[in-house]
């Protein structure tokens, strides 16, 4: 699944003469960790569909008549299982980080009702540092990017992204072109060709 992927993809802010390089999510393979405490809590909630009326029958002594607690119980874990599982899709999908030919900008969604944009000029970029931590890491290719800079926003860390090292490459190949475009300018505007 490569996550280099940017076809079509539109964000509030984008400057009309800004090109798209990399849209970057976290690894596919996070998610599937985040969700397999799910997966065990939906399995709960199914067994206790089954078992349920058993279950209270023991622990309360209901009887043997029907119980109108296990539909509402049921229908209760069943939305707390659909909550959990939007949350968790809403924080994969939503964390972005877009690398552009002007600038990086890290767009953070926390819970569900709160998103935190920053942006970063590449001109103001001074080192970036890609980590591989770990055997699951290291097999799938997935770590942490960090991006340092000299303004107010000291560091951006693009967490748990495919490919850190060539995130890490494309990164500073703008930052250089950037640069340099900015020197060249300076230049003639020194000279007063501009």
């Amino acid at each position: 699944m490569e996550q280099f992927g940017h076809e079509g993809y539109i964000f509030r802010g984008k400057r009309e003469d800004e090109n798209i390089i990399l849209l970057l999510r976290r690894h596919w393979i996070t998610l599937f960790f985040r969700l397999i405490p799910l997966i065990f809590f939906l399995i709960l909630v199914i067994i206790f569909n089954f078992y349920g009326q058993v279950l209270l029958d023991n622990l309360l002594g209901v009887g043997d008549y029907d119980c109108n607690l296990i539909p509402f119980i049921n229908t209760f874990l069943f939305l707390v299982f659909w909550t959990m599982l939007f949350y968790v899709w809403v924080d994969y999908y939503l964390d972005v980080w877009i690398v552009t030919d002007q600038r990086v900008i890290d767009i953070r969604q926390s819970g569900f009702f709160s998103r935190t944009i920053s942006e970063l000029e590449h001109s103001k970029i001074q080192d970036v540092t890609s980590s591989v931590e770990g055997l699951i890491p290291t097999l799938f290719n997935y770590g942490n990017v960090n991006v340092q800079s000299a303004g107010e926003i000291v560091k951006f860390v693009f967490l748990q992204v495919p490919n850190p090292a060539r995130v890490r490459t494309i990164i500073m190949q703008l930052q250089k072109k950037m640069v340099l475009n900015e020197k060249r300018i300076e230049g003639a505007i020194l000279r007063g060709k501009m």
